[in-house]
């Protein structure tokens, strides 16, 4: 009987230990958070939209240098502060939660889609957080997300309501060539065919094939895609 007793204790101890490791590995690599915290913010009252890509935390990935440093965490895009907010636990109730290093060496993964941070060229478009919508040797397109404060009014009269302040969200598409520069990407379809020069003929082809509206965006990164890969 003692034996038996001696035999679980040293079972529970091992257990408690491998646990303990278990919890420790989460958080040994974390020199990809900055010693900033942010409070987990659940919103303006009385206000429509939001300063977030998505309100809630969503589970994802962080890498460094292309290399996944943790994975299975909750992730959220701050878009008015230029941050990704983490906490540990898709589920937890924390109300404090961490902020990634803004870096071009990190990037993160927030259920299927790919956030990287850039230092933009253009002195009117501050560095921040893009969207990798198409990813290729040749050519590179990102989505910027934007949100601008729309202060609200009250109603004149009894017949209208007020209307509440509002955080409005737009998109906007950015490139990148394979010299490196980032620009906003041409709304034109003319402009856009431009991009695809150097494959004249097989881009008209695929796109005359396909019917490819190129002022559509679906439609052109299924083009940018085909064109990538030639």
């Amino acid at each position: 009987m003692k034996n038996n007793f001696l035999v679980l204790a040293t079972l529970f101890v091992s257990l408690n230990m491998f646990s303990q490791s278990m919890t420790n590995d989460h958080t040994t690599d974390t020199n990809y958070l900055s010693t900033k915290t942010t409070p987990v913010f659940k919103g303006h009252k009385n206000t429509m939209g939001s300063i977030y890509a998505n309100k809630e935390f969503q589970t994802g990935s962080v890498y460094k240098n292309g290399k996944v440093v943790d994975s299975n965490v909750a992730l959220r895009y701050n878009v008015q502060a230029e941050e990704i907010e983490l906490k540990t636990n898709t589920s937890a109730s924390a109300t404090v939660a961490n902020v990634i290093q803004a870096s071009q060496n990190i990037s993160v993964r927030i259920l299927n889609d790919d956030f990287v941070y850039l230092v933009s060229p253009d002195k009117n478009q501050k560095a921040g957080y893009f969207m990798v919508i198409s990813q290729g040797d040749k050519l590179t397109v990102y989505k910027k997300i934007i949100k601008d404060f729309v202060e609200g009014k009250e109603s004149a009269n009894s017949y209208s309501r007020d209307v509440p302040d509002t955080f409005k969200e737009k998109e906007q598409l950015y490139i990148v060539s394979n010299t490196g520069s980032l620009t906003k990407l041409p709304k034109g379809k003319a402009k856009r065919e431009k991009l695809l020069v150097s494959k004249e003929n097989q881009m008209s082809l695929y796109i005359q094939t396909n019917n490819l509206n190129l002022r559509r965006e679906k439609d052109f990164n299924l083009a940018l895609d085909y064109f990538n890969a030639l």
